[in-house]
């Protein structure tokens, strides 16, 4: 607390931390405000916005210097961009927006700021208030720079939260749909100029169920025939919700209404083929599906990731999904993705906390137990695609049920979360 003090815009500068603005966030154009101002073009930005006063924190930038109090109407200017140059205790080695040691912080704080956002529109949803694209625009820009700087540790952090979760909202999935369609997006290359459409698109996907019963999208128990027609409405719903004068790109609004629809003709609501369904909607879907068979909603229990994986695997099989797609999204979230148990070669027992995309039957994991049943109390962390210290290869046997063997995986990702990146 004693290291953060209130100061003026006109005397922010290249160096210094700020931890707040003295507005709202969705009137700025960054997700966040916890950030390393880096340049005098985001100075400028904020002053466009209204900024007037900014929080510092000096214990991880720099502070106000001790200068005659000459005002910068200009700060964009060479001479004094020159001026403002941080001192010699500026970290030479900070080139991102938070320091290495601060980028699981980073990360836990752009995923709960891009949460909290996204309930707030699902929460106006339900109020009759449609988003505008300048809000979801904030949202998903946020998202896709941090899946471009270390989706990795983006992933781990959604996987940590959703363990914790007993009951997910629409919301939470939402968020979490959008972050994986992301990173399957980067792994199957697809354009980048189409990643904020993809990104909006996944966020809104299940919009139209705010127009649905609540107890009907959240029932754990089968849906009888009348039901499930109704649930489908969803798609056509959320267009409704959002107006026909939206302002959102075709391509956001076709994800909307083709998520569901599948290459063999078998989706709803038009049962389209291949040729006719958005790419983009067909990322969503295989994305939605897996999500939800590995959320708990409603009651219902999560399917063990690695389980999830194999439906993914049949669904490709039945031509559902391109095989293509289906493989760019295992080998996003690998074989035996993050938060399985599993069993090693050795007898003992270990977490997967990371993945490798060119092997994927190599996870980094975390060993938290031996052969013989015995809990290890400082579990080792290590990566199968590597040789270890011990110098004993150790390879997956299977994977393990955490309800059966009684794990809380949550609290061997948790330090990992932590440690992140």
């Amino acid at each position: 607390m004693s290291g953060t003090k209130q100061i003026s815009i006109d005397q922010l500068i290249p160096g210094m931390f700020i931890v707040e603005m003295d507005i709202p966030w969705y009137r700025t154009p960054f997700l966040f405000h916890k950030r390393l101002i880096r340049d005098h073009e985001t100075i400028g930005v904020m002053k466009q916005h209204g900024v007037q006063h900014v929080t510092i924190d000096t214990t991880k930038g720099l502070d106000v210097q001790a200068q005659a109090p000459t005002p910068s109407p200009l700060p964009e200017t060479s001479a004094d961009a020159e001026h403002a140059s941080p001192p010699d205790n500026t970290p030479s080695e900070d080139s991102s927006s938070v320091p290495p040691d601060g980028s699981a912080l980073q990360i836990a704080a752009v995923y709960g700021e891009a949460q909290e956002a996204v309930e707030r529109i699902f929460a106006d949803l339900e109020r009759g208030v449609p988003p505008t694209p300048a809000a979801t625009k904030v949202i998903v820009g946020g998202v896709i720079s941090q899946v471009m700087q270390d989706r990795s540790a983006l992933l781990l952090h959604s996987t940590f939260l959703k363990l914790k979760q007993f009951d997910r909202s629409l919301g939470a999935h939402a968020l979490d749909t959008a972050i994986l369609s992301l990173v399957v997006a980067v792994e199957s290359g697809v354009d980048r100029a189409l990643y904020e459409h993809l990104g909006t698109g996944a966020l809104l996907h299940d919009a139209g169920y705010v127009r649905l019963p609540r107890n009907l999208v959240r029932k754990r128990d089968e849906c009888t025939e009348s039901e499930q027609r109704l649930l489908e409405q969803h798609t056509q719903l959320g267009l409704l919700v959002l107006g026909e004068r939206s302002g959102f790109h075709q391509e956001v609004c076709r994800i909307l209404a083709e998520h569901h629809e599948r290459c063999d003709g078998s989706g709803y609501p038009r049962k389209m083929k291949a040729a006719d369904i958005s790419a983009l909607a067909q990322i969503v879907g295989i994305v939605d599906l897996y999500d939800k068979m590995v959320s708990r909603r409603g009651g219902r229990p999560a399917m063990i990731p690695h389980d999830a994986v194999r439906q993914l695997f049949l669904v490709g099989e039945r031509g559902q999904y391109p095989k293509p797609l289906v493989e760019a999204v295992i080998r996003s979230i690998g074989v035996y993705p993050v938060g399985s148990l599993v069993r090693l070669n050795t007898g003992e027992q270990a977490v997967v906390v990371g993945v490798n995309p060119e092997q994927r039957l190599k996870p980094q994991v975390k060993i938290t137990g031996g052969p013989h049943g015995e809990f290890y109390s400082n579990p080792e962390q290590i990566d199968l695609s590597l040789p270890s210290q011990d110098k004993v290869s150790r390879t997956v046997l299977r994977v393990l049920d955490p309800a059966q063997e009684r794990v809380n995986i949550a609290m061997y990702l948790g330090d990992v979360a932590e440690r992140a990146a």
